[in-house]
């Protein structure tokens, strides 16, 4: 029979089949992750040591993410652009390929859906890189409204952030000094040891920071441990998003 009791234990999440894990699951768990939450319909995980202990690597050092719940929405096709552009009210006859944008997306009445970044990675193929929503299913339905020649898919691309002041050494270190030349919210196709990726200079921190695409879910494993290799020197840290730096950098967290 259940008591109650004024000291109650802790909830245990347990690891089910309905919510999915992300490439890098497994690498979390072998790095001490001590807490995850739902996002996007996935496992998040959030933190490794304590709020305070993330916070200092992050703005004193270099720390991992995965952040592989930022889905994406992936739209390509001779009407992509166009769609692309219903779907927020910026303005991107600006943005040039391999450029990013901060966005929102509005529903009917002006409502936010969500606040990705938009990349813009071909002429006509965009990623919208998206906060905790269905908007793949609002594009969907967006979609079913009218003609257009596109095709509308969530496709086998998981992120992750490497954030603070030491994150460039690290990128450079793993992908050759053009890291240099990489401005902010612009991105690149590229590829580690033959992991397909593309990678951003974007970031959700107020510190310096890059975000590391991964383009094949079979390589989450590889491409976390190559990392966490290549920040060592940097005393690299894995951790969750630091809701106090957000907080301080003044970022809206949707």
């Amino acid at each position: 029979m259940a008591t109650r009791t004024n000291n109650p234990p802790k909830p245990h999440l347990g690891f089910g089949t309905r919510v999915r894990k992300s490439p890098y699951f497994e690498s979390t768990l072998k790095w001490g992750c001590k807490e995850y939450t739902t996002y996007n319909h996935m496992y998040f995980p959030v933190y490794y040591n304590t709020p305070e202990d993330d916070y200092w690597s992050l703005v004193n050092d270099v720390t991992l993410w995965d952040v592989a719940v930022e889905r994406q929405v992936e739209i390509t096709g001779p009407d992509a652009t166009k769609f692309t552009q219903i779907l927020t009210p910026r303005n991107l006859s600006d943005c040039e390929v391999t450029q990013c944008k901060y966005v929102l997306n509005t529903n009917y009445d002006g409502g936010i859906l969500s606040d990705p970044i938009l990349l813009r990675l071909a002429e006509n193929h965009w990623w919208y890189s998206i906060s905790d929503s269905d908007l793949l299913l609002w594009a969907m339905g967006v979609a079913g409204k009218g003609k257009y020649d596109i095709k509308l898919v969530e496709p086998d691309v998981s992120p992750l952030q490497v954030q603070g002041p030491k994150s460039r050494n690290v990128i450079v270190d793993l992908f050759g000094s053009w890291i240099n030349d990489l401005q902010y919210y612009w991105c690149k196709e590229t590829d580690l040891d033959g992991i397909p990726l593309v990678v951003s200079r974007t970031g959700w921190s107020g510190e310096i920071g890059y975000e590391v695409y991964l383009r094949d879910e079979k390589r989450g494993a590889d491409l976390y441990e190559k990392i966490m290799a290549a920040g060592e020197p940097y005393k690299i840290a894995p951790t969750g998003p630091s809701q106090i730096r957000r907080v301080e950098a003044g970022i809206f967290s949707y």
